[in-house]
């Protein structure tokens, strides 16, 4: 278990290094700084919350609810600071899936070389 741990913390750094985290810390440190944004992500959050709590209650949530939500949505779409976030959040998610898909091979190599003939 110890060289399955030193070997996921090599992988750890590896990716700390890599562009995709490195413009992830970036952007995420650029709208904590940003107080509208930061506000809109709480506010959004705060709205996903409340709406998920009425569905489960098996309450619809309100038309203002939904309107807020929507509205909201909008205003982040076309706040620059939250755009290069996401965009920076959505490439890190493909490497981690890489990578998790050549730890998967890795686990049973013999299965994803079937699959690739």
């Amino acid at each position: 278990m110890d060289e399955v741990e030193r070997k996921a913390k090599e992988l750890g750094n590896e990716i700390s290094k890599t562009e995709e985290y490195q413009e992830l810390e970036r952007t995420s440190k650029n709208v904590q700084e940003n107080n509208e944004a930061n506000q809109m992500i709480e506010k959004i959050q705060e709205l996903q919350q409340n709406i998920q709590f009425a569905q489960q209650s098996g309450v619809q949530p309100s038309e203002d609810q939904i309107q807020q939500f929507n509205e909201l949505k909008q205003q982040m779409n076309s706040n620059l600071t939250i755009q290069a976030y996401a965009k920076a959040q959505e490439e890190f998610n493909k490497l981690m899936q890489e990578v998790n898909s050549a730890i998967s091979s890795g686990i049973k190599p013999e299965e994803n070389e079937d699959s690739n003939q």
